[in-house]
């Protein structure tokens, strides 16, 4: 059972991923029903996944009242997520859902890898600058066709134009926006309703909080209107034993050892010790926490964290503070 919360508790979004779609809808489920805020889904062209926003329509008409939106998806031209497809699909699930979608968005990973990836499918891949201006633009381009009579700036961007029918949302979802590194921070700060950071310790995490403040001052914005998050992984279990027999397979997953920087920036414990870290998380400036179950799609640990780190009455379908 759920024990009272306390403050301050960040909101609990639960991630998930992968192809087998039974097991997905079962923990979707089993995440609603236990009481989490939120539930996100990868999106791209790996093979751990479907397509996103296809799924997005599937979890939108499993759940009635958990926040549902893509972990991250990606404007990369006209090839992959044109920002006028992307403002359709975001209708549809918002309504789909009864306005309960959250968008994020990220610019992806800077590696030869990555971007190697993405080419193999015609989809181009340009440097960093060139994939934040893409972003920066569809962000703008979102909102005016989201907000009707809103006008978008920059080159390329629409002018006066609306997109029908309108979200359910108004003006429109919550756009977040994934950043680690500081011309990534200032986009957020500028645009985006809320900021998402991902494996960071809580001091670490309160300096990157501390960056994005001065970039939202900068922009003649209040810092306290961008909502937060952190993306973590999460091992956990009933006593010391069974968290070390957990983290000695999250290792081997990872191919890491316990010694790794990694282990430092990861929710682990035992449900109490779950909570503390998640209230110093909190209390670094943490709304939200993005939690990455080391055992999903098993439930175990799901439904251990749930009972320190969720609250019962769970959240109502108002979207997230912007």
């Amino acid at each position: 059972m759920a024990q009272a919360l306390p403050s301050p508790m960040p909101r609990m979004v639960v991630q998930t991923w992968g192809t087998d779609v039974r097991a997905l809808r079962r923990y979707w489920r089993a995440a609603e029903r236990l009481g989490y805020h939120g539930i996100v889904y990868g999106d791209g062209l790996w093979p751990w996944t479907h397509d996103g926003w296809t799924m997005l329509g599937a979890l939108a008409t499993l759940t009635r009242r958990v926040r549902i939106g893509p972990a991250a998806t990606y404007l990369h031209g006209d090839a992959y997520r044109h920002p006028a497809l992307l403002a359709k699909a975001g209708v549809a699930v918002d309504a789909l859902s009864g306005g309960r979608l959250d968008l994020r968005l990220g610019v992806g990973a800077g590696d030869a890898e990555t971007a190697a990836w993405w080419r193999r499918f015609d989809v181009p891949y340009g440097g960093a600058g060139e994939r934040i201006r893409r972003l920066a633009d569809g962000i703008r381009a979102l909102r005016a066709w989201w907000c009707v009579d809103a006008s978008a700036h920059g080159e390329g961007a629409p002018g006066r134009v609306g997109l029908m029918p309108r979200p359910v949302q108004r003006p429109h979802p919550p756009l977040w926006v994934a950043a680690m590194r500081p011309r990534m921070l200032r986009l957020a700060a500028e645009l985006a309703d809320g900021w998402e950071a991902s494996y960071l310790t809580a001091e670490e995490f309160a300096a990157k909080g501390r960056a994005v403040e001065a970039a939202c001052r900068r922009a003649g914005r209040d810092p306290g209107s961008l909502a937060r998050s952190l993306e973590v992984d999460v091992v956990t279990g009933r006593d010391r034993a069974d968290v070390e027999r957990a983290a000695r397979a999250f290792c081997r997953a990872r191919g890491i050892r316990l010694e790794d920087p990694l282990i430092r920036t990861v929710l682990m414990g035992t449900p109490a010790a779950l909570r503390d870290q998640a209230v110093g998380l909190g209390a670094a400036g943490a709304s939200h926490l993005t939690l990455s179950f080391a055992d999903f799609p098993r439930q175990a640990m799901l439904r251990l964290a749930a009972v320190t780190l969720v609250s019962r009455d769970g959240p109502a379908t108002r979207p997230d503070p912007a």
